[in-house]
């Protein structure tokens, strides 16, 4: 098992400033530094070097993108065992995207030692969260929005509790 702090992937590539600003926020609430790897970066070699690290890493673009030194991000942090926490931008409405259960069947088909996954902003319907069966972890909702602190400690709470518990090094 991994020794070291969660991977946050987006699912497909995200737009820099929601990711930037729920990663953000969650990593200070974790109180954990935030490195922030494009895809362009090879893998093996940013896995290699992070492989004991504390800080949380961020995945710019998208973990699917085959890699010019081959595989993808997905396979690598697979095949390193880190554990992931996959964001999924929601519709204004709430309702989510295809992309997250494309992704999260990726993931189970790779074998990622997936965390859950995150909506960040829309409406929260916990009711269809579990009606839509994949393994919702948290939100994270618009930096204005009356619940957003309390919905990023509870995330943090549960990804530094997954983290001790996955055999991951404490963050």
């Amino acid at each position: 098992m991994s020794t070291a702090s969660p991977v946050l992937v987006g699912a497909g590539a995200l737009p820099e400033l929601v990711m930037r600003d729920a990663t953000t926020a969650l990593a200070e609430q974790c109180r954990r530094h935030l490195l922030c790897i494009p895809i362009g970066a090879c893998p093996q070699t940013v896995l290699s070097e992070t492989a004991g690290g504390q800080e949380l890493l961020r995945l710019s673009g998208d973990a699917a993108v085959l890699h010019p030194s081959g595989g993808t991000w997905f396979e690598a942090l697979a095949d390193w065992q880190r554990p992931v926490l996959m964001l999924v931008r929601a519709c204004p409405d709430g309702a989510i995207p295809g992309n997250a259960a494309a992704y999260n069947a990726l993931a189970e088909r790779l074998r990622v030692s997936l965390i859950g996954l995150v909506q960040l902003e829309g409406d929260w319907d916990s009711a269809q969260r579990i009606r839509d069966g994949l393994p919702w972890c948290g939100w994270i909702p618009h930096p204005q929005h009356p619940l957003r602190e309390a919905a990023v400690i509870a995330l943090a709470q549960r990804l530094l509790s997954s983290a001790t518990t996955a055999g991951s090094a404490p963050l």
